[in-house]
């Protein structure tokens, strides 16, 4: 099961053709960010409207169906849904969450906390697999990074661990390395921001093969962003 998640950068562009680049990369399910829809015929997934005739945040599947499950006040920054049960590597439900954190009026790790406190609604009695651009370090930065973590962001991904038992999942196949790239920030393009992210519960990680950032002139063309893939046997 490959899973991969994506920021395409205000909605992407025609002439760069993101979509194109993805299907190689043959995600079966894409957790997208600043997206629109996937041009050509509609394929299997959910969409939201963030910015009005821009863009939003999708789940889009290469075979099955999705029963979507809104987030309340979240509307176009978090798109979720379950999957059909047995049809994936659990045969216990499983929800599925895009999400692209808004700044909102506290900033951005309040708002990763009711981002929480919504989701754990949703999560009972079911694996959860959350991916996006989190706008938050997804993984704990240890003394080889070169950005500290702060004591917001760690608590936020402490409380993934405590409440959802969640891993991240690139920190779980790379404990020992300091975090990747994911987003080349105009401001310091240089810098190792770690803010896109897939998370998916702790008894999966014998089922994990490989997590990484799909890095490339390809990609730096695309977004500022990377997509991170996930590939669970």
């Amino acid at each position: 099961m490959r899973i991969i998640t994506y920021n395409f950068l205000l909605g992407g562009s025609a002439t760069r053709d993101a979509w194109k680049s993805m299907g190689r990369l043959a995600p079966d399910i894409l957790l997208a960010q600043e997206c629109r829809m996937p041009p050509g015929p509609p394929s299997p997934g959910i969409w939201a409207e963030a910015a009005p005739g821009r863009w939003g945040t999708g789940i889009f599947l290469a075979r099955g169906r999705i029963r979507r499950m809104d987030v309340p006040g979240f509307s176009g920054w978090i798109s979720g849904g379950e999957l059909a049960p047995r049809a994936w590597i659990t045969e216990r439900p499983l929800r599925v969450f895009s999400i692209h954190c808004p700044r909102g009026e506290r900033g951005y790790v309040r708002t990763m906390h009711s981002i929480l406190d919504a989701l754990a609604l949703l999560a009972a009695g079911a694996d959860l697999v959350l991916g996006g651009d989190f706008n938050v370090a997804c993984g704990i930065r240890g003394p080889r990074d070169s950005i500290p973590i702060s004591n917001g962001e760690r608590a936020v991904l402490e409380r993934m661990a405590r409440e959802f038992d969640l891993m991240a999942c690139w920190q779980a196949m790379h404990p020992r390395s300091p975090l990747a790239q994911t987003l080349r920030w105009t401001g310091n393009r240089s810098a190792p921001y770690h803010c896109d992210g897939i998370f998916a519960p702790r008894s999966w990680r014998p089922r994990l093969q490989r997590c990484e950032v799909i890095a490339g002139a390809t990609w730096n063309r695309l977004s500022d962003h990377n997509p991170v893939l996930a590939v669970f046997a």
